[in-house]
């Protein structure tokens, strides 16, 4: 079996986890690709794809990724410079999954929490997003927090829950069986 992870960062966050996920892989072919060389030619069993969150979804990159995939077996991360178990987390996360799962198999998905990177907070800072991205106090305190993400406990999760659904993939289709998307 062939894992392609496939990832789009600004920060690096995404970058991280992705990396997390492609070192604690074991038994089966590998490749990890940026989607800032290209697009890879796409040759996997199973695809993990990764972005960072931008305006409640997908990075534009990503988002446009997702739009041309078709007929794969993909799993979904993203990270985000918020809290991953609040409703925007989820959301985020659902908007890359709901895109993936119109013309894919999705067989899970991650969120997880991210730093901002040093040119949002500079655009932040300086007000030139306007409205509610603007800097303040509380902000200040979340994207200091957020900094310190992701965690290795964090990567360890994300690693664990693509091992094992690669795993349940892999026995589905030895056994025969189809795999439902999960959404």
């Amino acid at each position: 079996m062939k894992v392609q992870i496939i990832y789009s960062s600004l920060s690096g966050c995404t970058r991280k986890v992705a990396e997390g996920i492609y070192h604690s892989l074991t038994g089966v072919d590998k490749s990890i690709h940026d989607l800032k060389d290209g697009e890879p030619v796409l040759d996997g069993d199973i695809l993990l794809l990764g972005y960072w969150v931008d305006k409640g979804g997908p990075n534009e990159q990503m988002h446009a990724f997702l739009e041309k995939l078709k007929g794969k077996t993909v799993g979904i991360f993203c990270t985000l410079a918020f809290y991953a178990d609040s409703e925007h987390g989820y959301q985020s996360l659902k908007k890359g999954v709901d895109l993936a799962a119109q013309k894919n198999t999705v067989i899970g998905s991650y969120v997880c929490n991210g730093a901002l990177s040093e040119q949002m907070l500079a655009r932040f800072r300086t007000g030139k997003d306007g409205g509610h991205h603007a800097a303040s106090p509380e902000k200040e305190l979340r994207w200091k927090m957020m900094n310190t993400h992701p965690t290795q406990a964090e990567i360890s999760l994300a690693a664990e829950r693509f091992g094992e659904r690669i795993q349940l993939y892999r026995e589905f289709t030895e056994n025969g069986l189809k795999f439902v998307s999960i959404q």
